[in-house]
Parts: C-alpha cells; structure tokens; sequence
C-alpha cells in the first residue's frame, strides 16, 4: 500500500471584517472580500496552488508543495498588506495527509490549517511544526517559534511556528 500523499491547505481570512463591514457597508465590504478572493485565486494559479472554496471572507488553498503554498501565503500578505482597501489577513498552514471528495478536502490536516488561522493575528502567517519541516530548504524566510499551543477539538497541543518574512 502507498504512503499517503502529502497536501498543504492554507486558510486566510480577513480580520475584523464585521467591524469593516458596519464602518463601509454590505456593498464596500462584499466588493473588499471578492477582490480578496480573485486576488488569491491568481496568486494560487501562478504557484500551481488551488483555490478549494471561498468562505465569504476566507478562502482556503490546496497545495502539493509546502514551499509554494507558503510563497503564496508571503505574496499575499505583501501585496494584499500595502494595498489599502484590504484589512490585514490572518493566515493558517498545515501540511499532512488529506481525503478529496468531489471539489473539497477532509481530514484532520484541513482542520488544523483552518485553527491555525484563527489563532493568528492580523498579518501573521502561523504553521506547523509538520509545514515547517517541509519548509527547511526554502531560503528568505524567517521563522520564528511560537511555542506549543492547544486549539478547539485537537487533541494535542502542537508546535507552531510564524512567518516572519
């Protein structure tokens, strides 16, 4: 039997986007969250990355190379951070085993990519001790550790690890 294939999901979102939202309006904020999201389905293109599906403010991305997805997470938060009309992201890695079910993806690994976005703060780029393991080769970016902590229905505390390049 083969080894399961490695998968990276990234998960990005836009912070305070309620608050954003009651200061511009529904028609602003919704305009800010496509062009957030057409904006992270090019850059997700041009690295041979996915978007799996947009989640109104969010997206979440597939990825076969820990070191092309954390590119992208890197462009995203440069070009999206000196924009201006874009609130600051917040971003999640993981890599590990996944299960693909029609257009979507399952399994712990997805999870853990997702917590690990909410447990950022606007302009952090948190990862696992697993993506960062995969990102050892990759030069020009900083990581900085972040301890081990303990998110919603994960068994375990883990190690996680911040970009900071």
């Amino acid at each position: 039997m083969d080894a399961p294939a490695e998968h990276t999901f990234l998960f990005a979102d836009l912070v305070g986007y309620t608050a954003f939202t009651e200061r511009v309006g529904d028609e602003a904020a919704a305009d800010v969250a496509i062009a957030f999201q057409a904006a992270a389905a090019h850059a997700a293109v041009a690295l041979g990355c996915e978007v799996v599906k947009e989640l109104g403010d969010a997206v979440m991305i597939h990825g076969h190379d820990a070191a092309r997805v954390m590119t992208l997470a890197l462009r995203l938060r440069r070009e999206l951070g000196s924009e201006g009309w874009c609130p600051p992201l917040r971003i999640g890695i993981h890599s590990g085993p996944a299960v693909r079910r029609g257009r979507d993806w399952y399994g712990a690994t997805v999870n853990v990519a997702a917590r690990l976005a909410d447990g950022a703060t606007a302009g952090e780029i948190l990862m696992s001790l697993r993506t960062r393991d995969l990102l050892t080769q990759q030069t020009g970016v900083t990581l900085a550790e972040r301890g081990r902590r303990s998110f919603k229905n994960v068994t375990a505390p883990m190690a996680v690890f911040a970009a900071a390049a």
